[in-house]
């Protein structure tokens, strides 16, 4: 492994951690009532989540997993998504504080930008699972690890979807 590798393994390595640990203080600010500062706190979570994805997915291609591709492209898609989603629902935070809710209800009832926002952030749990699945089929790490990983891609969009605060 050249050292190019070893630092960017490292630097996603660090980014994996920090990632999910800027989701929880997101989702403790959204819980609180403080909906514009998790966007940005939410956003932030994505960013790290980059090279997160991306260094994950490299390590599971170096066991000749060609799924891990799959999985890293559509966690990446997603988190992408996520990424724009904030900028959609920081605007309804300030319209929120503004007193504008039928700006809001119209933003809402949009089909085309929920379509093009909302809906494709499913493919953030969904790669997830595909790196979990290659995870466990490649032995890369202990199956608790890929238990907790799944489980926290499965209750990703139960808590963010179905509106369950405890599964955040």
């Amino acid at each position: 492994m050249t050292n190019s590798t070893r630092t960017f393994i490292r630097i996603a390595g660090i980014c994996s951690i920090i990632a999910p640990l800027l989701m929880l203080a997101a989702d403790l600010l959204q819980i609180g009532g403080l909906r514009f500062e998790f966007t940005i706190v939410l956003w932030l979570a994505f960013v790290f989540f980059v090279p997160a994805i991306l260094g994950l997915t490299y390590l599971i291609a170096t066991y000749g997993s060609r799924l891990a591709l799959l999985g890293g492209a559509l966690t990446y898609f997603g988190v992408m998504a996520g990424a724009g989603m904030q900028v959609l629902f920081r605007v309804w935070a300030i319209l929120e504080e503004k007193g504008s809710p039928q700006t809001i209800e119209l933003l809402q009832g949009s089909t085309k930008l929920i379509a093009l926002t909302q809906m494709i952030g499913i493919s953030f749990p969904i790669g997830l699972l595909i790196l979990a699945v290659c995870l466990l089929w490649n032995r890369v790490v202990s199956p608790f690890v890929v238990l907790v990983f799944a489980a926290g891609a499965i209750l990703f969009p139960v808590g963010r979807i179905g509106g369950f605060w405890w599964a955040f």
